[in-house]
């Protein structure tokens, strides 16, 4: 998943040391997102039986998928997948690096057919460790690690002819984990970045009309490169995946 915007401004600020007219490389790439959820609804037998249950189903990338088609009327390519870029969840193609459709954007067709899956984070605390660096001044380090704590939010909504049929709303703590490697050479400076994330989400809602409660797991990962420049003194940016 995708650094919150904060969080990164904080890691740029804590190495501002090595910040200078240079500027990074950083392409904002698509971070595929793992859907694993279990979804608690209500069956009532009969009316003349007094007696309840409780039916549960999953809800994964791929019942999302088939589901967010149905509600904006569309088939996705084969292999399409779910994904974060920016503060928006996407559907990729199979290759995971085009966009087919930007879900939080959603629809809305005359207010009264609207569809969108969102994400938001909260307030995170971090934690970061500069394990390894070079003795000169205004180098940037070798390597690091950060830890970010904070909330996740969801919500997905599908109202179709002035009914709202799905208003599902699940968030949890997140735990972000990054770490950089830095590679010095006399034409630029290479940063390695990999990233996971995991959030233990509950919540409910209506989905397709019935109530819903939800539990589960949000995960991601990613890893890549960013050029910095020279060799000269950088600026210390750990790209958003």
């Amino acid at each position: 998943m995708k650094l919150p915007k904060f969080i990164s401004i904080t890691i740029i600020t804590m190495f501002a040391l090595w910040a200078s007219n240079a500027k990074a490389i950083v392409i904002e790439q698509f971070t595929e997102i793992n859907f694993s959820l279990i979804a608690a609804q209500q069956v009532i037998l009969t009316p003349r039986v007094l007696e309840d249950t409780i039916k549960t189903s999953k809800i994964t990338n791929k019942a999302l998928l088939n589901y967010l088609a149905t509600a904006i009327n569309t088939n996705w390519p084969a292999g399409a997948q779910l994904a974060l870029r920016g503060s928006d969840i996407y559907v990729v193609d199979k290759t995971g690096t085009n966009a087919v459709f930007d879900l939080t954007v959603g629809m809305n067709v005359g207010d009264s057919n609207v569809v969108y899956f969102s994400v938001d984070y909260d307030a995170t605390l971090t934690y970061s460790d500069k394990s390894e660096s070079i003795k000169k001044k205004n180098e940037p380090p070798l390597s690091g690690t950060a830890t970010q704590f904070g909330k996740i939010f969801f919500h997905l909504f599908n109202e179709q002819n002035g009914i709202t049929n799905t208003d599902l709303c699940f968030d949890g703590l997140n735990v972000i984990e990054s770490h950089f490697t830095t590679i010095v050479t006399t034409s630029n400076i290479t940063r390695h970045y990999n990233t996971s994330e995991k959030a233990q989400v509950t919540g409910d809602g209506t989905f397709n009309l019935e109530w819903t409660v939800i539990k589960g797991e949000v995960n991601s990962s990613s890893e890549g490169n960013s050029v910095l420049g020279g060799p000269g003194p950088q600026p210390l940016i750990i790209p958003e995946p």
